[in-house]
């Protein structure tokens, strides 16, 4: 998330990561609050070219910049993500496998019961809406007759 000292939304002031100060008086590197002054700024971007130490356990290069330690990622999400879709492919072509084989042994069309079923619930869904509208004209009938 983002500091909430520099966070607008929250009441900060997004100027302090350009001038510093976020953690106090003694930390403003911008003292004039010059509006073109960008050593911090440059100071940051280097600091993600610089090596840093990141948990083995995530399954990228331990020692990495950021910028190295974010494309590796990048790459290893693809990797996983590629993985999955192939899972998926498998498994769907398995099911509509095991679908074909269990309706040539059964006789049984599974597509077509799950279709004649979504036929069924729309008729009860519309009776019901018929008796519903019947009940309330039945009710209205009466309050005005009696």
């Amino acid at each position: 998330g983002v500091n909430a000292a520099m966070d607008p939304s929250t009441g900060g002031n997004p100027t302090l990561l350009r001038d510093g100060g976020a953690n106090g008086a003694a930390y403003v590197a911008n003292t004039g609050g010059g509006a073109s002054y960008s050593t911090l700024l440059v100071a940051y971007g280097d600091r993600l070219d610089q090596p840093m130490t990141f948990d083995p356990a995530a399954g990228v290069s331990a020692t990495s910049s950021v910028s190295d330690y974010a494309a590796s990622s990048i790459g290893w999400f693809e990797g996983v993500r590629q993985q999955a879709s192939t899972a998926s492919d498998a498994k769907e072509a398995l099911a509509s496998r095991s679908a074909e084989a269990l309706s040539n042994a059964t006789g049984v069309n599974v597509d077509q019961e799950m279709s004649l079923l979504l036929d069924l619930e729309h008729t009860y869904q519309a009776s019901a809406r018929m008796m519903k509208t019947v009940d309330d004209m039945l009710t209205a009938l009466l309050n005005a007759v009696g």
